[in-house]
């Protein structure tokens, strides 16, 4: 008895450290039966040589130690409720895992007290190779559940292992609708979390689960609302089939929950999110909502009101507008025959001008009606600038009598021309006055004509200038945007209907708005 508590003790000791070859030479040493008992024997730990190896992961040993151990001696468990493939899986120990797999694929299968399988351990502790390679040997073990009703999967999507998940799911979509005790599928367990991804994974399997209840009437929408989870709740509300407004057992709503959570950051969002998707109190479930009716009425009201008032509105702006129209025609009219009178008379004083000169002309002699200042040179140039005038002026007097222009535009463009001509006219009666009061006035009193050419000459260009600056700035619209922009951000940013765009007119809205501008 105490040579085989001696060799007890060897040899757990040398399986321990991992010796294969001091395992080898006790076990060789005893005979068959023996060696059959050493191998069965169990430490205070209840834990048998092949189970300490599996714990190690000393995968030699572990293959050494196989051949003395049936099914039933494999499956030996611990003082911890595991045999050696439930620690291997669990640890990870994907080789070992693998080796027993080929020799007993029941071990799939095999459950301790709580029937929590090899599978569930490996999926908690995210050993993805542990978990793909049992599921290679036996998919349904994905269906096992614990005591509580939960799964592999339940478990992995509440800790937010997205691969875990992803394995499962792969191997067996069905699962996702498998609910525990509570009544809870694996998206009330995920939603508890914080993986976005394992949500999304599960809801792509099968949506029908988005509304599914627990034991206690909750949705997936009410767990994530309790438990704080605004990225989720934003999640779940983006899904269209979502019941927003589902009542618990408690009586209540998402939007319920939410407002009994602790003031904070987590309940603003959340509120925010159930808000933007119309969400309700329970109280107001089924029941018609004064508030919203009055307002939809008042909106009804205003719009209608609105549509009356731009109705009146357009009525009054048709009457403005013709009224513009007409104004605006009489002014270019009265432009027109201003410009025709003037024209007139500056034609008549050129005529007359050349009749009427100082020291008038000869009576006799050869060059009888010559006059006596011919052949001053101010006066060559009198002439010259007076029958300028005297052209331009009958010029403009034949177009004005000749064209007839029916819409306000075209007579805009007429008077336009006219204008320029007229300026030129104007221009060469001035200077044809100067030129001749140098002759008049006499070389001796020559500073009197440069004086009046001082005076005359800045008022007639400046005058000039003005209007040149008048006309290129209408042409080319300067400062208008500026003063548009100006007018657009100071202006009304109140809500209503356009329907003006049937006057339009240029002439009416353009220039019209303007207290003067230039042709």
């Amino acid at each position: 008895m105490d040579l085989w508590l001696g060799s007890h003790q060897a040899f757990f000791a040398a399986v321990r450290s991992g010796d294969v070859d001091a395992v080898r030479c006790l076990v060789e040493e005893l005979d068959p039966a023996a060696a059959a008992a050493l191998a069965t024997a169990q430490t205070e730990a209840g834990e048998t040589a092949l189970y300490i190896a599996a714990e190690n992961n000393s995968e030699e040993l572990f293959r050494y130690l196989l051949r003395f151990y049936d099914f039933e001696a494999a499956a030996i468990r611990s003082r911890v409720d595991l045999d050696a493939f439930h620690v291997a899986a669990k640890l990870g120990h994907v080789g070992i895992v693998k080796e027993l797999l080929s020799l007993w694929p029941a071990f799939c299968r095999v459950c301790n007290s709580s029937n929590t399988s090899a599978l569930y351990s490996a999926a908690v502790m995210d050993h993805l190779d542990v978990v793909n390679s049992i599921l290679d040997v036996d998919e349904s073990s994905a269906r096992i559940v614990r005591k509580n009703g939960k799964t592999a999967l339940h478990t992995a999507a509440r800790v937010g292992y997205y691969q875990i998940v992803k394995a499962l799911l792969q191997r067996d979509p069905g699962i996702v609708s498998i609910i525990d005790k509570k009544g809870q599928t694996a998206l009330h367990m995920a939603v508890k979390g914080r993986s976005l991804d394992v949500v999304e994974a599960l809801l792509q399997t099968d949506i029908a689960i988005l509304n599914m209840r627990d034991k206690k009437g909750n949705t997936a929408l009410h767990i994530a609302t309790r438990k704080w989870r605004p990225q989720m709740v934003r999640l779940l509300l983006c899904y269209e089939s979502i019941e927003v407004n589902a009542i618990n057992n408690q009586n209540e709503t998402a939007m319920d929950l939410a407002e009994k959570i602790p003031y904070g950051e987590s309940q603003m969002d959340i509120l925010e999110s159930l808000s933007e998707a119309g969400a309700k109190h329970s109280r107001n479930i089924g029941k018609d909502d004064d508030e919203l009716r009055r307002t939809v009425s008042d909106i009804k009201h205003d719009v209608h009101t609105q549509f009356i008032q731009n109705a009146k509105t357009n009525k009054r702006m048709s009457g403005i507008a013709k009224e513009l129209r007409k104004l605006h025609r009489e002014a270019v009219q009265n432009t027109i025959n201003s410009v025709t009178m003037v024209a007139v008379l500056i034609a008549s004083i050129a005529f007359m001008a050349i009749f009427n000169l100082p020291g008038q002309y000869l009576q006799d002699g050869g060059e009888v009606g010559k006059a006596y200042i011919a052949d001053v040179r101010g006066f060559r140039v009198f002439c010259l600038l007076n029958a300028t005038a005297l052209f331009i002026s009958l010029a403009v007097v034949v177009v004005q009598i000749t064209l007839v222009a029916w819409e306000t535009r075209a007579q805009k463009q007429v008077v336009s021309v006219v204008n320029k001509l007229m300026w030129t006219a104007c221009l060469s009666t001035c200077s044809a006055f100067l030129s001749l009061a140098y002759v008049v006035v006499g070389k001796q009193a020559s500073w009197m004509a440069t004086t009046i050419t001082a005076v005359g000459g800045p008022i007639m260009v400046g005058t000039l200038l003005t209007m040149s600056y008048l006309v290129l700035r209408q042409r080319f619209r300067i400062g208008e945007d500026s003063q548009r922009r100006i007018k657009r951000a100071s202006g009304s940013k109140s809500f209503s209907w356009s329907l003006y765009s049937g006057y339009s007119d240029p002439d009416v809205f353009s220039d019209n708005e303007k207290k003067i501008y230039a042709l």
